[in-house]
């Protein structure tokens, strides 16, 4: 019988197309439709490059509202923030660490 399926990558990290306006900075919160991953280069306007599916990141988020160990995250794209706003907002994933109402940092593990 033939393989129907074959390995071409871990899936921690894919390679990504960025078919954007700007240039994608590491560190940089891309959204992928239905989950998060975070560039780990540089990647201009038509090239391809790494971006992280998975791992535990340090985020800027909301103020207003407190995050709890084990929230469901999404990434608000417009204000470049993690929020537990599911609504407009893609799936980012979920939060690893307290985060106080006045906090503006969140730890988030992608990938889950």
């Amino acid at each position: 019988m033939a393989r129907q399926a074959m390995p071409v990558q871990s899936g921690k990290v894919i390679d990504y197309a960025n078919a954007g306006a700007g240039v994608i900075k590491v560190g940089d919160v891309v959204p992928l439709v239905s989950l998060c991953g975070v560039a780990e280069v540089d990647i201009a306007v038509g090239e391809e490059g790494a971006v992280a599916l998975y791992g535990v990141w340090e985020v800027a988020a909301e103020t207003g509202t407190a995050f709890a160990v084990g929230d469901k995250l999404y990434w608000n794209a417009t204000d470049k923030k993690a929020t537990k706003t599911s609504a407009g907002n893609v799936y980012l994933g979920i939060a690893t660490a307290p985060k106080a109402s006045a906090g503006a940092v969140a730890r988030v593990r992608i990938g889950c």
